[in-house]
Parts: structure tokens; sequence; C-alpha cells
């Protein structure tokens, strides 16, 4: 049987795994595809719910701009900085995962609330953890590890804390550690993006402006 759609902007369409599938389409369009690791879900599902007893429920052309939103900002990340994005691509996967649990699976899970955050100690764990792996391409899955606890409630609990996501708060650090770097003059922009972890002078570039508002040559200058 052939169902004729047409399609809009923001239109989000979900197929669970195993589930054959087949489009065609009569003028230029433009889709992004994500693909989630079943793993992925579990974990976040394993929070409310035993992974076993929810799975996603096939959508065709639902509008949902959050999505669209989460999968324009991964392309561009993707695109901008391919070698540098795993951190990035943990952390939009594990919102991802969230929002579709809820809103789009078999059982609506209910995720418990932790008020406060993490832990002092947690924090801490944290914050040096990031701080002493700067320059790496850093795992989310290895610091949430290293507070253990999950990645989802990591990120929810982190955030909490800080008013930051994990991903922000490692790039707030990398810029200011290259702001100190700038003031020494003796390694060139590109060598400071790369010492603090960006993956290119690029990249780095445009996260020190957007922090600081100025580019890191007219901070060295200054």
């Amino acid at each position: 049987m052939q169902t004729v759609r047409n399609y809009s902007t923001n239109a989000l369409h979900i197929f669970p795994a195993d589930l054959p599938h087949r489009a065609c389409w009569t003028k230029d369009v433009e889709f992004i595809h994500c693909y989630l690791d079943p793993q992925c879900l579990a974990q976040a599902a394993h929070e409310a719910i035993s992974p076993e007893r929810v799975e996603l429920v096939p959508n065709f052309h639902q509008p949902d701009p959050l999505v669209a939103q989460m999968g324009l900002a991964l392309k561009a990340a993707l695109e901008n900085n391919p070698a540098g994005s795993h951190f990035y691509a943990e952390s939009m996967s594990t919102a991802l995962s969230a929002h579709l649990l809820q809103h789009y699976s078999t059982r609506k899970p209910v995720f418990r609330d932790y008020g406060g955050g993490l832990s002092r100690y947690q924090l801490r764990q944290a914050i040096d953890y990031i701080r002493a792996h700067l320059a790496e391409n850093l795992s989310l899955d290895t610091m949430s590890t290293e507070v253990g606890m999950s990645r989802f409630y990591f990120c929810r609990l982190f955030k909490q804390s800080t008013g930051i996501t994990p991903y922000q708060y490692l790039i707030k650090c990398r810029v200011e550690k290259a702001k100190l770097l700038l003031r020494r003059r003796k390694s060139s922009i590109a060598d400071v993006a790369l010492e603090v972890g960006f993956s290119n002078q690029s990249h780095f570039t445009k996260h020190f402006k957007r922090l600081i508002g100025i580019t890191p040559k007219t901070y060295r200058d200054r």
C-alpha cells in the first residue's frame, strides 16, 4: 500500500530498528538522518523503566521543532569539527533519547528528579577530570563513570549544579586556558587551539569570539 504525504519543514519521522520502510519523492528535498544506537536509548530508558518494556512508536510527519533544532546543531558541529565532536555528539544523543522516550514511546517513562544537582564531591570529581584532560577528545561516558552514574543523569545533575551542560563547561574551560596561553605570546594561535583541545584554529576562533566577544588575535594584540 502506497501512502502519499506532503512533507514540511521540521517534520519528524521515526523508524524503530528493524522496521522495513521505503520512500520516494518527486522533487528536490533535504533530510537529516540521525541513527541512534539502541544501547543509548536503552540506557536512558533504564533510568525510569525496564528497557525491555519500552519501544519507540513509528511516527511519520510529526512536527517537532526541538528535534529539528538538535539535528541541525549536530549536523553543523560534525561539518565544522568532525574530528572533535565526539563529546558533543554523545551529549546530543543523550538529550534526543530522553526526548523520544518521553514523547514517542509505548510507555511514558517517569524520570526521577534529583534536587540540588551533583554532590560537592561529585562536582569536584567532574571538574577535575575535565581540566586534567582538557586537550583530549573527551568521552561523556568515561566522565559519567568517573562520578559513578549514568550518562543521562550526569548531564541533568551537572547542569543543575553549574547552570550549563558538561559540553558547554568543557568549551568554557578550554577558552579560559587559551586566554592564559595567548597572554604569553609564545605560541601561534593555531598551536594554542590544539593545545587546549580544539581540532583547528577556525573552531577555536568561533567559540572564543562567542564567549569573549573578540577574536583570539584581537585578544592577544590587546
